[in-house]
């Protein structure tokens, strides 16, 4: 009868990502150390694993026995000698590869390490007992990574993706490995999560030692300023049906990285099935701001300001959160936005604008609704065909009374797709955090200030552009039977007492007054003087440059009007030279530009209005009679 003693190899990549070692060679010896072991004796690893200098396997070749490999999962089997039974026998293994690759060494050496020993008899008796039993073996993590990153120059980054709030796994995501340089960012590779939002990347270190140079010449790059390291600086992206799940920069890179990483990802997006219900909420205005009052950068303050830049929503808006498709008791669920001219202090707890008072309904209030993405469908096992499905809301979503049926949207977005409501089954719902997208300027009214007044001219304050102020009102609901007219409030529902908004543009006007003096064609000279008038009630900034043809002049104009904090900064006089100061102009051309900006915000993005300057060229000559 045989004795076949049957093991597995295996190593620790992470705490919970272990791979099985294939390919590689299992050498049995006598013991080292010729003392026999007691059965319930334990070799402490730490002591016993170990890599055998050539010295070492010099002296042992007298005691080996024999050897056999691993195969694809990291199993072998090897036959003791009857001679052998009662030793304990040394277990050795030479590292010939590493996973997934299959390099050479990179050195002209055998990588032996010693495992453990065992006691032979008790190990064959255990396998006796049970057919399915086999010794295992699993290398620690400070060993395995070791091995393939020094032997072999294989570095590994194990991580998992998952939902920030749920914790739950999001499959089927690509997540990409980035080394910040100073020249050129490298990718380090990607890799698909699987159903446990498990990932793994392989790369080598000609990975991450890119230059512009290369091949010639590999080094690796630190971006704080050639500060040169051994491992790269790692960051991450992740996608899902083009939705960017996780988008870190060079300043979230993990610096100099060993051998093997270990990382845990998370996004804020949803990435569930469609039948599982989750709590509903509208939680956000675009990406930048929350919808509650509070004092964090992105909350509303008291008076409905929004963000630390105490911003005015304007143009559309994204009202963001999350709704699922049904309630806990599989009920299709509804969700409905209203807006009310009546408003509160936001840091008012007591008092609320009247049901009665939210008259302007998304979805029924003219123009106020504006279709948008709310979602997309991904597929649960990867296809050609349909893989991912983008549903944008409709007018037709919406019921007599405004409530928005993303159901439908879905179903619509399905069917217009070739398929139908049940194939939904097949995918798993993005939640992209849009809820409904809202038009604003369909809710203000204020005049723009009227085009009558010239540069440097006062607008009075009958012109001017007044506050106004609205406050939100987000409702949910569970559909029971619709046609019965039977309904279920669920929690989640809230109202933001104020939200200040404006769509109007910036009034900026400017000139240089010697041209218009002049016959606006020829040269001036002397002190010139410009003449502006810029205002809006949420002005953010102004400025007044100059600067020549040549590069004799680049400076701001600095009057203490333009680089005031007013909100309307008008000037009819303001200099842009005062001899003998050291700004006299020179003959040359010049123009002068008038920048400004407000705090318009639509929750993703500031106002572009000011952005491009009001500009006048003149042509100085000091020598002009």
């Amino acid at each position: 009868m045989k004795n076949i003693f049957k093991g597995s190899l295996r190593g620790y990549v992470c705490e919970d990502c272990i791979e099985d070692i294939s390919e590689v060679e299992i050498l049995f010896y006598l013991p080292y150390r010729r003392e026999t072991r007691t059965e319930d004796q334990v070799t402490n690893a730490k002591e016993a694993f170990h890599f055998v200098s050539k010295d070492e396997a010099k002296q042992r070749q007298d005691l080996f026995i024999g050897k056999t490999k691993t195969d694809a999962k990291g199993n072998f089997e090897f036959a003791i000698d009857e001679r052998h039974l009662n030793s304990d026998i040394d277990i050795d293994f030479v590292c010939g590869t590493v996973p997934p690759k299959f390099p050479k060494p990179k050195r002209e050496e055998v990588v032996q390490f010693h495992i453990t020993t065992l006691s032979m008899r008790s190990e064959l008796e255990q396998q006796v007992e049970n057919q399915d039993y086999r010794w295992e073996y699993a290398i620690a993590y400070k060993w395995w990574c070791y091995i393939r990153g020094h032997f072999f120059d294989a570095w590994v980054i194990c991580g998992h993706l998952m939902n920030c709030k749920t914790g739950k796994p999001i499959a089927n995501a690509k997540v990409t490995a980035m080394d910040a340089d100073f020249l050129t960012d490298d990718n380090l590779g990607s890799d698909t999560t699987d159903a446990n939002g498990h990932f793994r990347i392989d790369y080598s270190s000609v990975d991450f030692k890119k230059t512009f140079l290369s091949p010639w010449f590999n080094i690796e790059t630190d971006p704080n300023f050639l500060s040169f390291q051994s491992g790269p600086d790692v960051y991450f992206k992740a996608e899902l049906g083009g939705i960017k799940l996780v988008d870190e920069t060079k300043a979230d890179a993990r610096k100099n990285v060993g051998y093997c990483l270990c990382v845990n990802l998370c996004s804020d997006i949803a990435v569930i099935d469609p039948v599982d219900p989750f709590p509903s909420a509208w939680t956000g205005i675009g990406n930048a701001f929350s919808s509650s009052f509070g004092t964090d950068p992105g909350d509303f303050d008291a008076e409905g300001y929004a963000g630390s830049g105490k911003n005015v929503l304007f143009s559309t808006i994204r009202l963001t959160g999350q709704a699922a498709l049904k309630s806990a008791a599989g009920h299709p669920i509804e969700y409905r936005f209203s807006v009310s001219d009546t408003t509160f202090a936001n840091d008012n707890t007591v008092d609320v604008p009247p049901a009665a008072s939210f008259t302007k309904i998304v979805g029924l209030h003219p123009n106020l609704f504006v279709p948008g993405v709310v979602s997309k469908l991904i597929r649960k096992v990867f296809s050609l065909i349909h893989n991912q499905i983008t549903v944008y809301s409709d007018q037709s979503d919406f019921d007599t009374e405004g409530w928005f049926d993303v159901n439908h949207a879905i179903e619509r977005a399905l069917i217009n797709a070739g398929l139908t409501a049940a194939d939904l089954a097949l995918y798993n719902l993005i939640e992209e955090d849009t809820l409904i997208s809202m038009n604003t300027a369909a809710l203000t009214s204020a005049p723009n200030v009227p085009d009558i007044f010239g540069p440097g001219q006062d607008i009075p304050d009958a012109n001017n552009i007044g506050i106004e102020k609205f406050s939100i009102r987000f409702e949910i609901r569970e559909v029971i039977n619709k046609p019965a007219n039977q309904f279920g409030p669920l929690s989640g529902g809230k109202i933001l007492n104020s939200v200040i908004m404006n769509n109007n543009p910036i009034y900026r006007k400017l000139s240089v007054k010697e041209l218009e003096e002049s016959t606006l064609c020829s040269p001036i000279n002397g002190v010139i003087h410009a003449k502006y008038t810029l205002y809006h009630p949420y002005l953010a900034s102004g400025r007044l440059h100059l600067n020549s043809n040549s590069p004799a002049i680049d400076r701001d104009v600095l009057d203490g009007v333009i680089d005031s904090v007013l909100l309307k900064r008008i000037n009819n006089d303001s200099p842009l030279n005062a001899p003998p100061s050291n700004n006299n102009l020179k003959r040359c051309t010049y123009s002068l530009k008038l920048y400004s900006s407000t705090r318009k915000h639509d929750g993703d993005y500031g106002d572009s209005d000011g952005g491009s300057p009001l500009e006048q060229l003149f042509f100085y000559d000091e020598n002009q009679v």
